[in-house]
């Protein structure tokens, strides 16, 4: 302080310069390349042209600079330079004249490699080789690369290439065969939470260690920019935290994401849009916010996938994640991460973000997506939903006849895509059933619908039973294999299953009697019938055929009120049974 109200600099560098590799054993993250290259030096292996690919802040650029002082080394060429002598204190301090640092997004031009290929014939002035390090060698024109493939093809003795590039794809075939490559890979999160520890013990910097890794995180694999997330964040706050990272970064964090996962799980709508408006007022950018909803879902399936799997604990909590899970399908959730995706690229072109942002939570909250596996979801949610009605865990549905008010609707649709309507409010009178023609069928469980004369010829062979006399046993035998799939969590084949009664059991054949007709023929297709005759095999001790009929039924009420019926109205009454009822 004293030296700047004196007006003395005071200079500073900044962390990913200051903590720059220096050698070999330095770098983080790259041991395929530190061993081939050590091994190549120890054993005078010197190419004459090297390409260093990867993604930004990996050490292209380092490495690059520690081969080169390597080479110019006054002991060596070795895979360890002294960093004492001569050559390698001006390589480290960047005025080595023997070593040739170019960047090709400023000099990309055809002129450029002229003069640069007029120079590589000189000697060097200090050392054994002149190197010339190329960044974003990819920058350069086609007619440079033309003026460049000559002198690398045969270069001079004295000379070594070193070319470095995030986009190798853009560098011509003729240039990548004339140089040995090096691909650099990401760096772990747990390699660079530990080397940010290292840095800050040695810069004085203190820092959570949790705060450390949520920065290797955000950093993306990239070491120089966790570098420069811990420089930034060492400047708010005498200690380093998780909110003084996720202040710095402008992270939603944990509490915000669940409580909009939560919304959006309950489908609740209001308060999912509530709690994104709440973020938006805090400065959370919606790109931001929607690119950690995509994380937490991405936590949330990993949760019920890969528990073990410690790095989805980054998101949340074991805790939290396990109480939201029951919330999301495995297909709701691929579905969301779809739309989430499809939401952010608009992100690129709208002019108001935060009304993509609106849609894609309101898309989230209403609708499972339109792949494969939602759809499925879907079915297999109807299907709860008319084991739920068929056991009278849901309110009952009737037909209405005729609109009770002018311009009121004949029909309205529910969730299971049946013009229904609801019954009316307890307050109200009950409605009187019309009485169906003929003798009055009962609806309880035990019901046994008569079977059609064809199969009663069929499941009387040659020594069965008679009709009947092993219906009991049918009914236990069948009563037990509903529990035994219900306890295996097959809910889908439960709630088609439990549609039906048993009909006939003659020891060998158990005949199912359904009143739906969608759940008899779903039940007769292989994976369900398989898996059911699998259950009553191990239950039975012995092979026991299934076998699945409809009952006959129709709309139970007078022949003008069937003639009434729309044509897809008379159609659901097939699929899905029901009655009559005049208001």
């Amino acid at each position: 302080m004293e030296n700047i109200l004196r007006g003395e600099s005071v200079d500073y560098v900044a962390l990913y310069r200051r903590w720059r590799p220096q050698d070999f054993e330095a770098l983080v993250g790259q041991e395929h390349i530190r061993t081939a290259l050590a091994n190549a030096l120890d054993l005078g292996r010197i190419a004459h042209a090297y390409l260093f690919t990867g993604p930004r802040g990996t050490g292209k650029t380092s490495t690059a600079r520690i081969l080169a002082k390597a080479l110019v080394c006054e002991f060596g060429p070795n895979s360890h330079p002294c960093n004492k002598c001569e050559n390698c204190l001006r390589a480290t301090e960047g005025s080595s004249m023997d070593i040739f640092e170019i960047d090709a997004a400023s000099n990309r031009g055809i002129d450029e490699i002229r003069q640069l290929r007029e120079k590589v014939a000189f000697a060097p002035v200090q050392s054994r080789y002149k190197i010339y390090i190329i960044d974003e060698v990819h920058m350069m024109t086609n007619d440079a690369f033309n003026a460049l493939l000559k002198t690398l093809e045969e270069p001079p003795a004295h000379v070594v290439f070193i070319l470095a590039t995030t986009e190798p794809h853009k560098i011509p075939a003729t240039i990548h065969s004339r140089c040995q490559r090096f691909d650099f890979r990401r760096v772990t999160i747990e390699e660079m939470a530990g080397h940010l520890k290292t840095v800050a013990e040695a810069s004085g910097i203190s820092a959570e260690e949790d705060a450390l890794r949520l920065i290797a995180v955000q950093a993306d694999g990239g070491m120089r920019d966790a570098l420069s997330l811990l420089d930034q964040c060492a400047v708010m706050a005498d200690k380093v935290t998780i909110e003084e990272v996720r202040k710095v970064l402008g992270i939603v964090g944990r509490e915000g994401l669940r409580e909009l996962a939560c919304a959006i799980g309950s489908q609740d709508l209001p308060q999912a849009l509530k709690v994104l408006d709440d973020l938006t007022a805090q400065g959370k950018d919606v790109r931001q916010i929607l690119t950690e909803l995509s994380e937490y879902f991405r936590a949330l399936l990993l949760f019920s996938s890969a528990p073990d799997y410690d790095e989805i604990y980054l998101t949340d909590t074991a805790e939290a994640l396990k109480e939201i899970a029951p919330f999301f399908s495995e297909e709701r959730i691929v579905a969301a991460q779809q739309r989430l995706h499809e939401a952010m690229e608009e992100l690129r072109w709208a002019v108001r973000g935060k009304i993509s942002a609106e849609m894609c939570i309101f898309d989230l909250c209403k609708m499972e997506g339109d792949t494969l596996k939602a759809l499925q979801a879907k079915v297999e949610k109807l299907e709860k939903r008319l084991e739920a009605i068929t056991n009278g865990k849901e309110s009952e549905v009737r037909l209405v006849a005729a609109p009770t008010t002018p311009g009121q609707s004949l029909y309205e649709t529910t969730s299971l895509g049946v013009c229904v309507s609801k019954v009316s409010e307890p307050e109200k009178p009950p409605v009187k059933k019309a009485e169906p023609a003929g003798k009055p069928v009962s609806e309880s469980e035990n019901f046994q619908p008569p079977l059609p004369e064809e199969k009663a010829t069929d499941v009387r062979k040659e020594g069965a039973a008679p009709h009947g006399v092993m219906l009991p046993e049918g009914k236990e035998l069948w009563a037990k294999a509903l529990e035994k799939i219900k306890a295996d969590k097959k809910m889908s084949l439960h709630a088609c299953a439990s549609c039906g009664n048993v009909a006939d059991f003659d020891g060998k054949k158990l005949t199912i009697a359904f009143k739906v007709a969608y759940s008899c023929e779903r039940m007769k297709r292989s994976d369900y019938r398989k898996k059911m005759e699998e259950t009553l095999l191990a239950l039975a001790q012995e092979a026991v055929t299934l076998d699945c009929i409809v009952r006959e039924s129709g709309p139970q009420g007078t022949a003008e009120d069937n003639k009434a019926l729309a044509p897809t109205v008379q159609k659901a009454f097939e699929i899905f049974g029901g009655t009559i009822e005049k208001l």
